[in-house]
């Protein structure tokens, strides 16, 4: 019998990659995220230690790309998704799930029947995963509409609304970070109006002051300490 030349056994043997490219970044993610495992267990030197990256920082990096490493060797290996959109989509709630699960990893009240502060996180973001997973299949398999073009104005209001809130629900109370945060979360839309943002910024004001003080008896301030705008902007520069 004669042997088959080695060009046919390339052919065929590429024939099982649909997308060269994707296929390895996820294979490079893949590496990342093994090499960063293995400097967490010890099993590898910490090469990165000039930068000064904490264990929790290289474990979530290990996850995410990891994470995300899968996803672009399945893109590689059976080609594009069906739906990009919502295949895309769904990965991306799958890592919002997996940082929320990282965020709350030391909070009590994760494990066996007692409640805690970090019941509710870990109880979300199971859901939002297995949600996004759900999403991510149906794009894989489920025909439907590419991604569109992508606009920066939506997730450029809606980070600064959270980095509002952050910024100031310390020095300024929750009623004034709040408010101010709807306020920059409305810019995410053209079509917001200024007399409906404003109602709709005192409604859910309105409501989180009675769900989180009061409803869930969480500390939180609902007017800054002191009045004085001296002590408030140096407490907006001592942010942390």
């Amino acid at each position: 019998m004669s042997e088959a030349s080695p060009g046919a056994s390339v052919v065929r043997s590429s024939g099982l990659i649909k997308n060269l490219l994707y296929f390895q970044i996820g294979c490079a993610l893949l590496a990342v995220a093994a090499a960063s495992l293995l400097i967490v267990v010890g099993w590898l030197p910490n090469f990165l230690s000039f930068l000064n990256l904490t264990p929790t920082f290289l474990r979530y990096s290990a996850e995410l790309a990891g994470f995300y490493g899968l996803v672009f060797l399945l893109v590689g290996l059976i080609g594009p998704p069906a739906s990009p959109r919502d295949y895309y989509g769904g990965v991306a709630l799958v890592a919002l799930a997996i940082f929320a699960l990282e965020a709350s990893h030391d909070l009590p009240g994760r494990r066996g029947f007692a409640f805690g502060p970090g019941t509710a996180p870990f109880m979300f973001a199971i859901a939002l995963g297995a949600l996004g997973l759900g999403v991510a299949a149906t794009g894989l398999t489920v025909k439907g509409p590419g991604i569109d073009r992508f606009y920066f104005r939506g997730p450029f209001f809606i980070t600064l609304s959270v980095v509002v809130f952050a910024w100031m629900v310390r020095p300024l109370g929750l009623v004034i970070a709040s408010f101010l945060s709807i306020l920059a979360c409305a810019g995410a839309t053209p079509e917001s109006r200024i007399v409906e943002t404003l109602i709709w910024g005192a409604v859910l004001t309105a409501f989180c002051c009675l769900l989180f003080p009061v409803a869930l008896n969480l500390p939180l301030q609902l007017w800054p300490n002191s009045w004085d705008p001296v002590a408030i902007f140096n407490s907006l520069l001592s942010f942390r």
